[in-house]
């Protein structure tokens, strides 16, 4: 018989790194749910500000690895529209047409990383 771990991982097999990182966020904000009902019937003050502490972590960490897999429709800087396979767009999904990209160097003004080709991004997931 699988351990728990072991049947989570294999959730994973098979998806693209897109499809993985959407995954890992709908866990982490079930997690940050499962944290918070542990909360609300905790009597220990100190415990349940614990487990509070452990839903806000979960949820963030969600909501940043919700942002990192969904592909944005509009460049950041000048708003042009940008179907899903052009453009330019780091691992946190900052999205940028290919002229704002080159006016920034091909690096992300938000989080610093390389800005690479949407579409060879997609082809490495």
């Amino acid at each position: 018989m699988e351990r728990p771990e072991q049947q989570m991982a294999a959730l994973f097999e098979g998806l693209s790194r897109i499809q993985r990182i959407a995954l890992l966020g709908r866990l982490e904000m079930a997690g940050g749910q499962l944290y918070r009902a542990l909360a609300a019937d905790e009597k220990n003050m100190r415990a349940r500000e614990a487990l509070l502490k452990a839903a806000d972590d979960e949820e963030r960490n969600g909501e940043m690895l919700r942002r990192m897999s969904t592909l944005k429709q509009a460049c950041e800087k000048c708003g042009k529209e940008l179907p899903t396979t052009t453009g330019t767009a780091c691992w946190f999904q900052c999205t940028f047409c290919d002229h704002c990209a080159r006016n920034l160097q091909l690096i992300c003004p938000n989080c610093g990383g390389s800005l690479v080709p949407r579409e060879a991004q997609q082809m490495r997931s």
